[in-house]
């Protein structure tokens, strides 16, 4: 049976692609094993407009490991947390929540690292605040498995190009900047958004407007040939991205250690990231095409 390959502009859709995975028979509705591979591990949590509690979980589910819990949720639901609450970097954390994975695996180094493996959680609070943590045995073990739990427990990997064996069934997960920069954020232009003079006034005169006091000082205001803009801005040094040499090596180094694994995935995404700037309009589409190409030659893969 050929490989389903689904791909996607920006990592947040992922979300709703493995909820579609569940829906196709792709995948089980909980347990599975999520290979990321990503310049970033993309794990963040914290608070959203949504209840997580509010679907039951599965009575078709007997936990006795791990986070092997799934609560219910429908292809609409996922879409509209997807794409209406979810960015791109804490997409994975509301699926280990929901049950979807159990073990995830994080490769972002392009160079061979020991694997960490340690055993985490994510609990919910307050139906809308989702929190990653370390697993306590002593703290945490009498949650294991249970329905009314908090928490979902899963296993964490990170590090690659170490022999694994992989037993659940796996989604492969793939950002192709993965292929092209060292640090990422060198490649994301600024982004500007059109205001109201009264709401650029606001922000230049106010030194605690609320986007002036974020975590990072990233959004400044600014006046055009008679526009006011609102203008969002990595300040980091940027590069230009590796040669194209470099980027088909670091394929065949990643899509090698694949097959010393003998890794067979239900389903495969692939991330674009293009929109957001994190893969170079001079790099797509040759390096989405070359990846997929070099798929080909040691899977059975179908482009859905």
């Amino acid at each position: 049976m050929s490989i389903p390959l689904y791909r996607m502009e920006e990592h947040n859709e992922a979300y709703y692609y493995w909820n579609l995975f569940i829906e196709k028979g792709y995948i089980g509705k909980s347990g599975n094993y999520l290979l990321h591979v990503d310049h970033h591990d993309d794990m963040e949590g914290g608070g959203y407009d949504w209840d997580f509690t509010r679907s039951d979980v599965s009575s078709d589910i007997s936990p006795d490991v791990l986070s092997d819990v799934s609560s219910d949720i429908s292809l609409e639901e996922a879409r509209e947390l997807a794409y209406g609450r979810l960015g791109i970097a804490d997409f994975i954390i509301p699926a280990i929540y929901q049950g979807i994975f159990s073990e995830v695996h994080v490769v972002k180094s392009l160079v061979r690292k020991p694997m960490v493996l340690e055993e985490q959680f994510v609990k919910c609070v307050g139906g809308c605040e989702l929190i990653r943590g370390k697993m306590i045995p002593f703290l945490h073990a009498s949650w294991r498995g249970r329905a009314d739990s908090p928490y979902r427990f899963f296993t964490w990997r990170e590090g690659g190009f170490e022999p694994i064996t992989i037993e659940r069934d796996l989604v492969l997960d793939i950002d192709l900047d993965y292929f092209c920069w060292d640090d990422s954020l060198k490649s994301v232009p600024p982004k500007r958004m059109e205001i109201t003079e009264q709401a650029y006034q606001e922000f230049v005169q106010n030194p605690y407007h609320p986007f002036r006091i974020l975590p990072k000082r990233l959004l400044r205001a600014e006046e055009e040939a008679g526009g006011y803009y609102l203008v969002y801005e990595e300040h980091i040094p940027r590069k230009e991205p590796p040669a194209r040499e470099r980027i088909l090596k670091r394929m065949d180094k990643l899509l090698g250690w694949f097959v010393e694994c003998g890794l067979e995935p239900k389903a495969i995404d692939i991330c674009r990231s293009r929109c957001s700037g994190y893969l170079p309009a001079g790099v797509h589409p040759w390096l989405e095409e070359e990846f997929i190409q070099k798929l080909r030659k040691m899977m059975d893969i179908e482009i859905m």
